[in-house]
């Protein structure tokens, strides 16, 4: 391809996609006089539930919460441990953390980026009560091994969807499969369906329902089962609870872009094929795994690994010579080891780490970066990308040469 001049305009990695539908939407809500959670966000968790193939959906404030419930649910507590990606953003661990338990890490696979189903049962010991993968940046983990593994070792299955709503494994959604307990979404604005701020959870053992509910809202319950008939404006507290409740302005949007979904995933496919095509005349960088017959990617990322040894830079180097030339990034994410709690933590507990170490993680976070992918980029904005990431390339190999 021929480069392209440096944008003069500055392109961020990641935006939402709010059209007319959901303003209207939020509108209509607001005008309704019922904005907390109400028949919107009702309608919402049906609707989600049907999209994605499961018996329930519960609507949460976050897929933060989403993760603590589910562990909550599973009695994950003092002494446990959880299995989960040395590569995950902080909440993931840090829910195992605070119920008690103690999050045992595996190494990722170097190409997809994902948890190594096939370091999982070495760590298994007689604390292990669940397995947690992350669904990094769109493409699932390789769930069959896993199952396998979790059915014969009498553990349950949370997997962290957050970035892989609309994406599918084995041709069904991701959560639809009862052999996971639980999958919780997210709709940050970063993702690929937002409510602003938002999560789901979603499950097939119905049991396991009044206790979320419980869960989500100070644990408040009303009417059968409790002291008072239906109606009466008093409620009964049978457990300590939370306040992570959605609210109808947020399913007001999710109910708009609900819809859009598929067709979300299928742009931004185009525009990561893209975006693989041409960059595989860098050799310099490293370029995510796509999807196959088995894992239908979402592309909730693309993220591109600096190879500083061809580079001559640095990921951070890399990344502001970008942001120079008008092409933002993001790091998706920090290492776990970055952050002073998590030193110190696992000092205090190192059974959560392999003593093999976690070589395929560290490389990774140490040379991410995710360039721009949303459904409104452009063939253009791609080519801008591409071309910025060729002449900063260059432009460090001719420095490190002297």
């Amino acid at each position: 391809m021929q480069d392209r001049p440096r944008r003069d305009t500055f392109l961020p990695f990641s935006r939402p996609m709010i059209g007319e539908e959901e303003i209207a939407g939020v509108v209509d809500t607001l005008r309704s006089g019922w904005i907390t959670t109400g028949p919107r966000a009702a309608r919402f968790e049906e609707e989600l539930a049907a999209f994605n193939e499961v018996p329930r959906c519960l609507a949460l404030l976050s897929a933060t919460t989403g993760l603590e419930l589910s562990l909550s649910a599973l009695g994950i507590g003092e002494g446990d441990e959880v299995i989960t990606t040395a590569h995950t953003f902080v909440c993931t661990v840090s829910n195992v953390v605070l119920r008690g338990a103690v999050p045992v890490l595996v190494d990722i696979e170097p190409d997809t980026m994902n948890l190594d189903a096939e370091r999982i049962e070495e760590r298994i010991t007689p604390r292990t009560k669940a397995i947690l993968p992350v669904h990094y940046g769109g493409l699932p983990c390789r769930m069959e091994r896993i199952w396998e593994i979790s059915r014969r070792h009498g553990l349950a299955v949370v997997e962290d969807a957050a970035h892989t709503m609309g994406a599918r494994y084995a041709g069904r959604r991701i959560g639809s499969d009862p052999r996971s307990a639980f999958s919780v979404y997210s709709f940050h604005p970063n993702k690929n369906l937002t409510t602003i701020e938002g999560g789901a959870i979603a499950f097939h053992d119905l049991r396991h329902e009044a206790h979320l509910k419980l869960q989500r809202f100070h644990g408040i319950a009303r009417g059968a089962g409790t002291p008072y008939p239906e109606g009466s404006p008093l409620y009964d507290v049978p457990t300590p609870g939370r306040k992570s409740n959605f609210t109808d302005v947020q399913a007001a949007v999710g109910l708009a872009q609900l819809p859009k979904l598929d067709g979300f995933a299928a742009r931004r496919r185009e525009l990561a094929r893209l975006y693989l095509s041409l960059l595989s005349e860098v050799p310099e960088v490293e370029l995510p795994a796509d999807g196959d017959a088995e894992r239908e990617h979402c592309w909730n990322l693309f993220v591109l690994r600096n190879r500083p040894e061809a580079t001559g830079l640095s990921r951070d180097e890399l990344t502001a010579a970008l942001k120079a030339e008008n092409v933002g990034t993001g790091i998706h994410w920090q290492g776990l080891f970055s952050f002073s709690f998590y030193r110190d933590y696992f000092e205090r507990h190192p059974e959560g780490l392999p003593k093999d170490g976690l070589p395929h993680a560290a490389r990774t976070t140490e040379n991410l970066m995710s360039l721009p992918l949303f459904p409104a980029l452009t063939e253009e904005d791609v080519l801008d990308v591409v071309s910025a990431v060729r002449r900063v390339v260059a432009a460090g190999r001719r420095r490190a040469r002297g």
